[in-house]
């Protein structure tokens, strides 16, 4: 039997709580080694409660102690953190988004390939199943040629926000690159590249925005836009248009509806709801994701969301910035 791998996590904030606890609840593969955080005391909380028999505010406990870190910390100390580690031969699991910038991701994967170390980014609901379910929908074709993507997501209150999130600097951006890089990972891998993207938002050079919205142009000729919120309750779901039917998918509750043209099931009725979010709600994606990392460390598959993966939405986000505006869209396409 293969030995068990230590796990680390750096950050001890309510993601981890929330989220990694039950994941690694839920993946035997591991056992838990240590917890760093900046503040101690917060270190030595999670540690007592969850059972990590170390706790520290030195990132190098986590080399001496550990095989895997799950790294959960700001926007701007993904790649310094993520790196350190790599390079050490420190496989990661690096929450979204991947980095601030497409250098920073550069150096993360670059470092994984210097220490030989395995690098997952969590984009979680690629792990959802009715992502999964709709991956195959649209696989086989069901609703015809893509040819228009609508996404909306957002709520004021979904997530306690630190000051981490609203700092330019250290966030790399608001709402886009916080809430809406989830859909722009999903658009991804459900139907083609981003060839051309418009973008509108109110952040500031002094606080990043809370409003944004994107229109896009996919390389397979697709429109599309996409709206994200830290203060408004939208819609919360991904809509994909075909030329014969559409896929709507559930960004916070595992729904998926259908409509074929094709299908005599549809002859009577608008839309097929093909599954429902269950009460209570469960959620198994993340524990899917970190045993996805410990398989590929085991050499049984590949990482599914690779640093090339979480880096090519980071460089959408990018790209919108760089049209960044208060009012009017600004176009920014991808030179040929």
């Amino acid at each position: 039997m293969v030995d068990r791998l230590r796990l680390a996590v750096v950050g001890g904030g309510e993601v981890l709580e929330r989220y990694h606890i039950p994941a690694i609840n839920a993946v035997p593969e591991v056992v838990r080694s240590v917890v760093v955080d900046v503040n101690a005391e917060r270190a030595r909380r999670i540690a007592d409660r969850y059972g990590f028999p170390i706790s520290s505010v030195d990132l190098g406990d986590v080399v001496r102690h550990a095989d895997i870190a799950v790294v959960l910390v700001p926007n701007g100390l993904h790649a310094p953190i993520s790196c350190e580690l790599l390079a050490q031969g420190i496989h990661v699991l690096c929450e979204k988004p991947m980095a601030r910038s497409s250098e920073e991701c550069l150096s993360m994967i670059d470092a994984s390939r210097l220490g030989n170390a395995k690098l997952c980014i969590g984009h979680n609901r690629r792990f959802q199943q009715h992502m999964r379910l709709a991956k195959q929908i649209l696989s086989k074709g069901l609703i015809g040629k893509i040819v228009k993507v609508q996404a909306e997501e957002g709520s004021p209150n979904d997530w306690p926000r630190s000051a981490a999130y609203f700092d330019p600097i250290m966030s790399g951006g608001g709402a886009l690159l916080d809430v809406g890089i989830h859909s722009i990972d999903l658009i991804r891998w459900f139907v083609d590249e981003f060839q051309a993207v418009e973008y509108e938002g109110n952040g500031t050079d002094k606080t990043s925005e809370s409003e944004a919205r994107m229109r896009f142009d996919l390389t397979n000729g697709a429109t599309g836009s996409l709206t994200v919120s830290r203060s408004r309750n939208l819609a919360q779901k991904l809509t994909l248009i075909g030329s014969d039917g559409f896929l709507e998918v559930g960004l916070w509750s595992a729904t998926l509806a259908l409509r074929c043209v094709k299908g005599k099931a549809f002859q009577n009725l608008d839309r097929l709801e093909i599954a429902v979010a269950r009460r209570p709600p469960s959620d198994g994606s993340f524990a899917e994701q970190l045993r996805n990392l410990v398989s590929a460390i085991n050499g049984e598959e590949d990482v599914l969301v690779n640093g090339h993966v979480g880096m090519a939405a980071v460089e959408v986000v990018r790209r919108a910035y760089l049209g960044r505006s208060q009012g009017a869209l600004h176009r920014n396409a991808e030179s040929k």
